[in-house]
């Protein structure tokens, strides 16, 4: 007897292809541990600038909040010095151009109100600095927000010293009109 090998072929299972269950669970996990750090660094960067802000007040307000307190206080028991209106030449040296303005200020003490109007020195030294300032402006200067912004924080610092009772709070602009 001859031994004859006989080859049994094994039929060929089919492979399944690799499941994507467990890198989709991975990237999803990856994404999520990215979100919450961020949002830790986030918390810790904005806690330590509002730290360093309420170190800056003294009193835990920021700035901006003290700001509006200190207006929100003056609607309530001061009151507003109308100004007549300003019409200026700008410093713009290319063209002529003019700027019409009516300024209004904001004190802490509305029964003050008619002494400050009575007052024509103070009046007229209020106009006078004024003045000097709106025409060092340029067109350029005063037409963004940042710029208005600007000239109204350097007016209030300027004339502030004019105010010892009532105090000066704000300046208001309630006409603003430049003629390009």
């Amino acid at each position: 007897m001859s031994e004859e090998k006989v080859e049994v072929q094994e039929p060929e299972v089919p492979q399944k292809p690799p499941s994507t269950l467990p890198k989709i669970a991975l990237i999803v996990v990856l994404a999520l541990v990215s979100s919450l750090g961020g949002g830790v660094v986030s918390w810790f960067l904005i806690s330590k600038t509002m730290m360093k802000a309420e170190a800056k007040t003294g009193d835990g307000k920021a700035d901006g909040e003290k700001k509006v307190d200190e207006v929100a206080q003056a609607i309530e028991k001061g009151g507003a010095l109308a100004l007549d209106p300003f019409v200026v030449n700008l410093a713009d040296t290319g063209a002529a151009r003019y700027l019409r303005i009516k300024i209004s200020l904001m004190i802490d003490d509305g029964t003050k109100l008619k002494e400050l109007t009575d007052n024509s020195a103070l009046q007229l030294k209020l106009r006078d600095v004024i003045l000097q300032t709106l025409t060092q402006k340029t067109s350029a200067d005063l037409i963004t927000e940042e710029g208005k912004k600007q000239l109204r924080d350097e007016i209030k610092s300027q004339i502030a010293g004019y105010f010892k009772k009532p105090k000066l709070v704000d300046v208001m602009f309630t006409e603003f009109v430049i003629q390009l």
